[in-house]
């Protein structure tokens, strides 16, 4: 009786991982679209300052050589 029930929990809590994970996951698609202009703007943001600092480090590496 206990097995079943532990069985019956597990399922339970599978499926309702499963819903959770679907309505978070259809929610992140859609405010993407929604703000997808915000998103290339950030990204492209994110990309200038990676390479801003990878020509420091770069730079800092060639003055020690």
């Amino acid at each position: 009786m206990a097995e079943e029930n532990k069985k019956q929990n597990g399922a339970y809590k599978r499926f309702l991982l499963f819903v959770i994970g679907s309505v978070v996951l259809l929610g992140g698609i859609t405010l993407i679209l929604h703000w997808w202009d915000a998103l290339v703007i950030l990204c492209k943001g994110s990309i200038g300052f990676v390479l801003a600092l990878s020509g420091m480090f770069m730079l800092y590496a060639a003055s020690k050589l």
